[in-house]
C-alpha cells in the first residue's frame, strides 16, 4: 500500500512549486531521504519540476523503464520522464493553499526559502522541521527490521 507525499518548495515570490509522490511518503521513508539527501535548493527545485513521481530516490537520474524496477536502482522515477505520461509539477500561490487543496497524499514536505525541510500530514495547517522526525522514525523502521530478522534466526 502506497503512502503518498506532496514535496514542494517554497519560490523566491512567496509562491510555492510541488509535485506528487507515491510510495513510502511518511516521514521516516521520504522524509529522510529528503533530509539526508535533498539539501541543495537548485537541485530540490529541478526534482520537482520533472513532475509527479512514483518514488523519490537520492538524486534525480536518467529516464529507465518505468516497468523495469530492477533498473531504478536509488534514482527518482517520474511519471512523465519515465512512463510518458503527462504529470507536471504543481503552483500554489499561498502556502495555505498548498496545504488545503484536496489531494490524495497524507503528507506535505517544504523546503522553506531558509533551506530546511518541514512537513505536515494533510488536514492539519503548521509546517513542522522534519530533521528531528525523520530520523527518529527512521530508527524505528531499522530496529523493527532487525527483530524481524532477529525472531526469524531464532525459528
Amino acid at each position: 500500500m502506497a503512502t503518498r507525499a506532496r514535496i514542494a518548495i517554497e519560490n523566491e515570490d512567496g509562491t510555492y512549486t510541488s509535485a506528487y509522490q507515491h510510495w513510502d511518503g511518511y516521514p521516516g521513508g521520504l522524509g529522510y531521504k529528503l533530509v539526508n539527501h535533498w539539501d541543495n535548493p537548485l537541485l530540490v527545485r529541478k526534482a520537482i519540476e520533472l513532475g509527479d513521481a512514483s518514488s523519490w530516490g537520492t538524486h534525480i537520474g536518467t529516464k529507465v523503464d518505468f516497468n523495469a524496477r530492477d533498473t531504478h536502482g536509488s534514482q527518482n522515477i517520474y511519471y512523465t520522464r519515465d512512463r510518458g505520461e503527462h504529470a507536471p509539477c504543481q503552483r500554489s500561490e499561498t502556502l495555505d493553499e498548498l496545504l488545503t487543496a484536496e489531494c490524495w497524499e497524507e503528507y506535505i514536505y517544504v523546503m522553506k526559502r531558509d533551506g530546511e525541510w518541514y512537513y505536515t500530514q494533510v488536514g492539519f495547517s503548521e509546517l513542522l522541521p522534519l530533521a528531528t522526525r525523520a530520523i527518529a522514525d527512521h530508527v524505528d523502521i531499522l530496529k523493527n527490521h532487525l527483530k524481524m530478522l532477529k525472531s526469524r534466526e531464532a525459528a
